[in-house]
């Protein structure tokens, strides 16, 4: 496996490369007398570079060439780590510096330089022995490149649409009609998918849970896995809970406060369950319990949450072992689904269709070799896919796939970043995009290449990874704004094993020992021990590049030892204490830090100067130290509502990301500031103020004025939350207007009284959501011109006449909401007599939103059947490339017999679609429908 070793040490050794190089030019002055030194040092490494390039496609490596591998890597970590340090003790010089400063500054570099002239002479020598030891090896060469990646939209697809599923769906109907048939039992029924590893346990329950899930009061899907931390379980079923259980307006604020206490507090385990039991007394619930490894997982905790109500409540489990299945039970009315193999023909279809995106039939010349590798998957739908999509990037060879065949073990981690990904997060944690990127940033894995930034060379290696199947999609709802990933269980011990042989990373948990007396270059903590305790306090970390803790680790290495630290994640550390991170000033390397728990951040992080990266989200900090503006490198700040900024945040001028700015607690001369960051892309804000009193117009003046000057600059992003307010302050007040932004949202309960005039001239706009008080045709003809808009969310609080939209026009729109905001909703349902009321819906012309894919609409099911009778057509059959809707139909209004019309109306109007890719939203008041009665 040479291949996928000589592909991670190259992406080490890219970056030091370009930092020598970098070097060499800017800091030549700096380098007096080690300059020719450090030179030669890197045109070893170069021809390194070369001979590693050579050997990306190599099968199998002997033990010589592992050991000269383990030493180049070892090597190119002391010499980055030489050069940073290096740079760090040279420092730059401070204009206000006084004459005892500046010349402790320079004898203190006199020393650095006499330094890292005998280590640079250290370090070139043991590159030379390398280079040499190498050439005796004689390896053959096989060159090979690879463009730019894109998603393949097929790969993801296999788990989330029914029509790229091979073999499931006679198992999912046979257990909808358990849980959902004629005879629907009053009582609580749990079914259990049994199987082992990459079956399809998970992938069979997610579209049972998909299909039904519209026929319950509240759902909710989590994952136990193999080290449960039953807290967290019964908190993400909580969350569940409250985010699809209907809410009165009263305790809305209430809602949301316990969701988000919920993802960044701990609660007692009992709390949790009461609450849950609580929240479930009169609900019909649904849940799913993926990934149960043990008996005491199910009967500890998890089995008190879910009482029994007689409303037909159901459960799925999924295991991997038969008991465990039998234990999740509450009587014999319950049920255990084997799962089976597939069998030798959809085995094939899933494999040629993972490959050819088609049921294209297998080429006569690799008949043979197709027949050995799917021999070696064993009709697991997991390895099936993930070795075809290897092949689908591959030329259709017989020599391609035969080496394929040979390497079958190894050739999922020949991708980059794939050891980061694995080793430092716990099994079935979940990553968005974002982080990951950020956190490969950090450490240098990705460098620039022609035409493209940081970012966008990320994108690349968090979209191959994506189309070798390495990670899935997890937990993404049709409509989702965010996907979640997650590294699959059956790679998962593969990855940390080869990342531990080349020591990559050290993982500490519940199964793997203390590690080798290796230099410790990236650490996970995820298991508590006295054991590891004391390893800990006995090992050193000085090398350490990155630290991650999750869990209850009230003791973690102290940070004044750690000067090569480029990441420390601590947001999952549920111990943390403000003290733990009093010498965060000490972390001169440090590039991206994500905290929790603590509530005050030290005056010393304004001494972190390399910073990138700082979110705070997890924590309760409410006001940032004076310190904070000194961060001149500062790229990303991510913050929680109602965190105070100091003044001279206007300095931090290469600020690209702030999320979120809360207006709320900051004052005039701050939101003043905001206007001078020119570089800030992504800007989040909370507001509130009300333009009938003098203050809030002082606010809200200031606020328009920072945005028009932003605008100006580079603004990308604009999102602007906050309670049931009024936006129309801002509506005709931004000029010129911000011709670079790409997305504007308007989240939770804002609003404007009509579509900005500012929208009008946005060429580059993709994304918008926004919610007005009222919708009419000269709206429409406004958006259906802007040229890049992919996305609409177009939330309307009072319209009651039926929306035509006519052809042409919208000619990029793939995703289109119309109708109640997720704020109105929750109010909806609670409320006979509100203002939020849904109309007749909307009707599309033939023509319309030609590339339109997902659909999300509501309409009054009394109303337009008053108005269209018992056919309701909405022209959706016009959509020719829709492929999702989803109907929130209020009923609050209607009988039964006229829901019921209603919904079979729908359902007819959208029969073109599979039903799977049909979701149908009763709004219901229980109240006001009892008072009719």
């Amino acid at each position: 496996m040479v291949g996928a070793t000589a592909s991670a040490l190259i992406g080490v050794m890219n970056p030091l490369l370009a930092k020598l190089s970098s070097l060499l030019v800017r800091e030549c002055d700096k380098l007096k007398g080690v300059g020719r030194e450090v030179e030669l040092l890197r045109d070893e490494l170069r021809s390194i570079k070369t001979a590693l390039v050579a050997m990306t496609e190599t099968e199998e490596p002997s033990s010589q060439v592992k050991e000269w591998m383990r030493q180049l890597r070892e090597l190119s970590y002391d010499v980055e780590d030489c050069i940073d340090v290096f740079m760090h003790h040279l420092g730059q010089p401070d204009p206000d510096d006084g004459l005892f400063r500046r010349t402790k500054r320079r004898l203190k570099a006199l020393r650095g330089r006499r330094c890292i002239a005998s280590q640079v002479a250290e370090l070139k020598e043991r590159a030379v022995v390398v280079n040499e030891r190498r050439k005796r090896y004689e390896l053959d060469a096989a060159a090979s490149s690879s463009g730019a990646v894109t998603i393949d939209s097929r790969l993801p697809a296999l788990f989330k649409e029914m029509d790229r599923l091979v073999g499931i769906q006679g198992p999912r109907d046979e257990l909808v009609k358990f849980l959902t048939g004629v005879d629907l039992a009053p009582q609580r029924r749990v079914l259990s998918i049994v199987g082992f590893g990459g079956l399809g346990k998970t992938t069979l329950a997610n579209q049972v849970y998909q299909h039904i899930k519209s026929q319950f009061d509240c759902t909710a899907f989590v994952s136990v896995s193999r080290k449960p931390n039953i807290n967290k379980i019964l908190a993400k079923i909580l969350i569940g809970i409250l985010d699809t259980r209907n809410l009165s307006s009263i305790h809305q604020k209430r809602h949301c406060d316990t969701i988000e206490d919920l993802k960044y507090k701990t609660f007692e385990d009992e709390l949790l369950i009461s609450m849950i039991r609580e929240n479930l007394q009169n609900s019909r619930y649904f849940i799913v319990i993926d990934d149960i490894w043990s008996i005491s997982a199910w009967q500890g905790h998890l089995r008190l949450a879910f009482l029994e109500n007689n409303s037909a409540s159901r459960i799925i489990t999924t295991t991997r072992n038969t008991d465990i299945a039998k234990a999740c039970h509450f009587s014999d009315e319950n049920y255990v689904y084997f799962m089976k193999p597939l069998s030798s023909e959809n085995s094939k279809e899933l494999f040629f269709r993972t490959i050819f995106s088609s049921n294209k039939k297998c080429p006569p010349e690799l008949e043979g070799v197709t027949n050995d590798i799917l021999k070696k998957c064993g009709g697991l739908p997991l390895a099936i896919v993930s070795i075809a999509s290897l092949l689908s990037c591959k030329p259709v060879t017989k020599q391609e796939w035969v080496w394929v065949l040979n390497s079958f073990g190894s050739t999922v981690m020949q991708n980059q970043g794939s050891h980061e990904l694995a080793v430092y997060f716990p099994e079935d944690y979940t990553i968005t995009r974002e982080f990951l990127i950020l956190r490969w940033i950090a450490e240098g894995f990705i460098t620039e290449q022609q035409g493209e930034n940081l970012e966008e060379v990320g994108e690349q290696y968090f979209n191959e990874l994506i189309n070798r199947n390495m990670i899935h999609v997890f937990e993404m709802d049709i409509f989702s704004r965010e996907e979640n990933y997650r590294v699959h269980d059956i790679m998962l011990d593969l990855i940390i094993s080869l990342a531990a042989e080349e020591n990559f990373a050290i993982i500490l948990d519940d199964q793997h020992c203390a590690p080798s007396p290796n230099k410790i270059r990236r650490l996970s903590l995820q298991c508590k021990s006295e054991e590891k305790i004391t390893w800990l306090k006995t090992t050193s970390f000085c090398n350490a590049r990155s630290i991650s803790v999750f869990g209850d680790f009230n003791k973690i290495p102290p940070l004044k030892d750690l000067e090569v630290l480029r990441v420390l994640d601590l947001m999952d550390c549920s111990s943390l204490k403000d003290d733990c991170i009093e010498n965060i000033g000490s972390l001169s390397q440090l590039r991206y830090v994500r905290l929790g728990n603590v509530s005050k951040i030290p005056r010393q992080i304004g001494k972190l100067k390399l910073l990138q990266t700082l979110d705070l989200r997890g924590t309760e900090v409410k006001k940032l130290p004076e310190s904070i503006v000194k961060l001149l490198q500062l790229v990303r700040l991510f913050l929680s509502c109602g965190v105070e900024l100091p003044n001279g945040i206007g300095n931090m001028e290469a600020l690209q990301v702030l999320s979120s700015f809360d207006g709320t607690v900051n004052s005039l001369s701050i939101i003043q500031e905001l206007g001078n960051l020119t570089k800030l892309k992504d800007l989040e804000v909370f507001w509130i103020y009300d333009d009938k009193y003098s203050s809030g117009k002082m606010y809200n003046n200031q606020l328009v004025m920072s945005l028009c000057k932003l605008g100006g600059f580079n603004l990308r992003s604009l999102i602007i939350s906050g309670v049931d307010y009024p936006l129309d302050f801002m509506a005709d007040s931004w000029s010129p207007p911000p011709f670079h932004l790409q997305t504007f949202q308007v989240d939770m309960a804002c609003y404007f009284s009509s579509l900005p005039k500012w929208v009008s001239p946005l060429s580059k706009l993709t994304w918008l959501s926004i919610r007005l008080t009222k919708v009419g045709g000269e709206d429409l003809e406004v958006l259906k011109c802007l040229p890049a808009l992919l996305r609409l969310d177009l939330y309307t609080m009072g319209y009651k006449n039926t929306l035509k939209i006519s052809c042409g026009g919208f000619s990029c729109l793939e995703e289109f909401s119309y109708g109640p905001s997720p704020f109105d909703l929750g109010i909806m349902a609670i409320s006979k007599n509100v203002r939020n009321g849904l109309g007749m819906g909307l009707t599309f012309e033939a023509g319309a939103m030609l590339k339109l894919q997902q659909l999300e609409f509501g309409f009054n099911a009394h109303n337009a059947l008053s108005a269209y009778g018992a056919r309701l057509d909405f022209g959706i059959q016009h959509l020719t490339s829709l492929r999702h809707v989803r109907a929130f139909i209020d009923g609050r209004d209607a009988s039964d017999s006229e829901m019921e019309a209603a919904v079979t109306a729908f359902a007819i109007s959208v029969s073109f679609l599979q039903s799977s890719l049909v979701e149908i939203c009763r709004i219901l008041n229980k109240v006001a429908n009892d008072e009719k009665k």
